[in-house]
C-alpha cells in the first residue's frame, strides 16, 4: 500500500485536538514504519500531477495530491471514503462504504 505523507497530516488532527499523544504516536508508527505501507513525500512530480488533476477535474488540493501520489507510484487502485471522486482510466477508485455494504 502506498500513501502520501499528507495522510499523516489528515490522521493526526483528531488525536491532536484531543491531546492524545499516544494515539498520534501510534498513527505515526503505522504510517512511517509499517512494512505494508510506503509513505511517499510530496515531490515535484506529484505536485505537477496534482495540478493537472485539479485543473482537469476541479479536485480539492488534498484529494489531488493523494490521487497523484497513487498514479505516480504505479498503483492500480485508490481506496477512499469519498464517493464523489471522478473515475480515472489509470486508477480504479474503490469507495470503502460501497465495498463494505456490498459484502453485507
Amino acid at each position: 500500500m502506498v500513501t502520501s505523507v499528507l495522510t499523516l497530516t489528515e490522521v493526526l488532527v483528531h488525536p491532536m485536538r484531543r491531546g492524545d499523544h499516544d494515539l498520534a504516536d501510534q498513527y505515526r508508527r503505522i504510517l512511517l514504519h509499517a512494512d505494508q505501507i510506503t509513505t511517499v513525500p510530496v515531490s515535484e512530480g506529484v505536485a505537477e500531477e496534482a495540478s493537472r488533476l485539479r485543473a482537469r477535474h476541479n479536485l480539492r488540493t488534498p484529494d489531488a495530491i493523494q490521487l497523484a501520489t497513487a498514479i505516480r507510484s504505479g498503483a492500480s487502485a485508490f481506496l477512499t471514503n469519498d464517493g464523489r471522486l471522478p473515475e480515472f482510466s489509470a486508477l480504479n477508485i474503490l469507495v470503502l462504504n460501497q465495498l463494505t455494504s456490498s459484502r453485507l
